[in-house]
């Protein structure tokens, strides 16, 4: 088995190489200024810090150390001087969303309510101006190739995104995995800023909690998972092959996870369908997964469907509707002819009575006539007097016998009147012979009718049986179908599931073997972060990073694992520190930029704590020129004497006076 690489105990400046590549850092602050309105003039700036690359630190002092054991005097001065909103202001001014807990904003408002925070920053070289309001109402925006005392030009000002971009490209573009495995984003500036810059609420508690709830800065929101990823990326722990390999693992766990759920279900779905199979033909039958199923359901389904095809034809030859359709049209006809019949026979009774009143102008016929007087002429009769109609030359009364006149002249009145009245009897007596056969034959349609609807009711009801029959086995077709192809489905989503547990493993196998193929890059990785906890707390505790399939593990040991707060915290700042110190000497992908808030844990040491101020001054050493990495650290610890001139310490703050402040004011 191969030993973890170990470097050996030296001071940094004779064991780091700085790669001479990379002489700057990817992006860092040059300036951070906090102007009341944005206006120019110092007037308006209430506080305007100059920033290095190398180390920073913005001390906090506390108490004065006369004051040390006193009852009664201010013992939080130091903490609440302004360290952490110096940090989220230039977290603001690097892109994130917020610079303070809602409440805290509320008071940076009241205090400064027109108020601006402007950063230098350089990225990849090139000098950006961002300016971004405290207040609401404004918007936020940018200059290239400039610096705070431009910032008043408006015409040079760009939308705030355009700098965004700019460490998206910067700090992404060199990535060797550039999208998280599990879903098709690429990781951006503002996944990497967390991790740099830590949320002094966390508490340097584990290397992978950057943001806490509480600072309500609006930060993407990573898994575990993703976090790690990110981390890997950076120190080039993988590449796009095992990215992709992750994906491609990714799918074949969610099509497994599909797989495994549809199964059932669709097994479940044949179930129901071979027992409504049974049940319609009230058979036992095959499981469907069976083959025997199909066929001894279909064979007796066409049987069932022999049976029924006869049946159809049956009904369809004694189908008597026709007959019945044919006896209606003979009675309608019979109707029509014996009503036609019957308004003859009553026109020609209504002209020779009218006839009679004529005879015998006293006669009213009243009683004699009956119902018929009262009719009106049916159409194609005139109802002109015959008299009146030869009087005046009618062509058509031409050809009527003689006038009255010459009637009563060849008989007696008496006589014409006699001979006329048995003539209406004559014809009374067929209107009444014809009105009887045209009842009749109304009856006879109505009979005719009815038959003919009832034939129908008759074979349509025997019809919509057979149909339905029909209907339910074509139904029953359909659920064999179904059944069988639930049945194959589910049996193929079985065999799916070995298949797919068998590319599961050979892709975790595959994992394993990129992963081995960056093992090298892990135990440098690793001997590096040994050799800086050393450096912070000696010899005697060894560190490493152990990889587990997608995961890194801080570990430190001293005649066993050890773990406390203390522990924690040595292990996360040794492992960020690490970090920078691998891209400082050309390895990995960190832009060599960090930010840590206040990282003392109260039971480490002062001693282990100035180290950390005491290794970042040695690698600054390594260096001809200016370091190509900048480390922004607040405390309220006093850092060691070495770094305690104006070189390091760019900003010293104080609780109270409120002037002393960060923003010049109690908040």
């Amino acid at each position: 088995m191969q030993l973890p690489l170990r470097l050996p105990r030296s001071d940094p400046s004779d064991q780091i190489r700085p790669a001479a590549d990379r002489d700057e850092p990817v992006f860092w602050v040059r300036r951070l200024r906090v102007l009341r309105e944005l206006t120019p003039g110092d007037d308006h700036v209430v506080r305007d810090v100059v920033l290095r690359r190398g180390l920073n630190i913005v001390w906090a002092p506390p108490v004065t150390p006369e004051q040390t054991g006193e009852l009664f005097l201010d013992g939080i001065a130091g903490h609440t001087a302004g360290k952490t909103t110096f940090c989220r202001l230039l977290r603001y001014c690097l892109g994130e969303a917020t610079f303070a807990p809602d409440s805290t904003r509320k008071r940076i408002r009241g205090a400064l309510p027109a108020g601006w925070v402007l950063a230098e920053i350089l990225c990849e070289g090139t000098p950006w101006c961002v300016a971004r309001p405290l207040g609401v109402g404004r918007s936020s925006f940018c200059l290239r190739d400039a610096d705070a005392n431009q910032v008043f030009d408006a015409e040079a000002r760009l939308d705030f995104q355009v700098f965004v971009n700019a460490l998206d490209a910067a700090c992404g573009s060199s990535l060797p995995a550039r999208s998280f495995p599990a879903r098709r984003e690429l990781i951006r500036f503002e996944h990497l800023l967390p991790w740099l810059t830590r949320d002094q609420e966390c508490r340097f508690a584990d290397f992978l909690e950057w943001r806490h709830p509480a600072s309500d800065s609006q930060s993407p929101a990573l898994t575990s998972d993703e976090r790690q990823f990110v981390v890997r990326s950076l120190l080039s722990l993988i590449t796009d092959d095992e990215r992709q390999e992750q994906q491609r693992n990714a799918r074949l766990v969610s099509d497994k996870a599909a797989a495994t759920a549809r199964a059932p279900l669709l097994a479940h779905q044949a179930g129901v369908d071979h027992a409504r199979v049974e049940r319609i033909l009230g058979i036992d039958l095959a499981a469907p997964s069976d083959e025997l199923f199909g066929n001894q359901a279909r064979r007796e389904l066409g049987g069932r469907r022999e049976q029924l095809a006869p049946r159809l034809q049956a009904l369809e030859a004694d189908d008597d509707r026709a007959a019945a359709q044919r006896g209606l049209e003979s009675a309608v006809a019979a109707e029509a002819s014996a009503a036609h019949a019957l308004a003859e026979a009553k026109e020609r009774l209504r002209i020779e009575r009218a006839t009679l009143e004529q005879l015998d102008p006293e006669a009213t016929g009243s009683d004699q006539d009956g119902p018929f007087v009262q009719l009106p002429p049916p159409t194609g009769y005139c109802n002109v007097p015959m008299d009146l109609a030869r009087e005046r030359g009618c062509p058509l009364a031409a050809t009527r016998p003689i006038d009255l006149a010459e009637r009563r002249a060849e008989r007696t009145l008496q006589e014409q009147l006699e001979a006329h009245r048995a003539v209406v009897r004559a014809l009374e007596a067929r209107a009444e012979a014809c009105r009887i056969t045209h009842a009749a034959a109304a009856q006879a349609t109505v009979s005719a009718r009815a038959v003919l609807t009832r034939t129908s009711t008759v074979f349509r009801g025997r019809m919509s049986t057979l149909l339905r029959e029909q209907a339910t086995l074509e139904q029953v077709d359909r659920l064999i179908d179904n059944a069988e192809e639930a049945a194959r489905a589910s049996a193929r989503l079985v065999e799916a599931v070995a298949t797919l547990d068998d590319q599961i493993r050979d892709s975790y196998g595959r994992q394993d073997e990129l992963r081995r193929a960056t093992a090298e890059a892990l135990r440098r990785v690793s001997a590096r972060f040994d050799y800086v906890v050393r450096a912070l707390v000696g010899d005697d505790l060894a560190a490493r990073v152990e990889a587990s399939g997608r995961s890194l593990k801080l570990v430190a040991d001293e005649n066993g694992e050890r773990e406390s707060a203390a522990i924690e915290s040595i292990k996360l700042l040794g492992f960020d520190l690490a970090a920078l110190t691998e891209s400082v000497e050309g390895r990995g992908h960190h832009p060599r930029f960090v930010v840590h808030d206040g990282p003392r844990a109260a039971d480490m040491s002062e001693d282990i704590y100035g180290r950390l101020f005491v290794y970042s001054r040695r690698l600054e050493e390594c260096f001809d020129g200016e370091p190509s990495f900048q480390y922004i650290v607040t405390t309220t610890t006093p850092p060691p004497v070495e770094v305690q001139g104006e070189r390091w310490v760019r900003l010293e703050l104080r609780g109270a006076p409120g002037s002393q402040r960060l923003l010049g004011a109690d908040l």
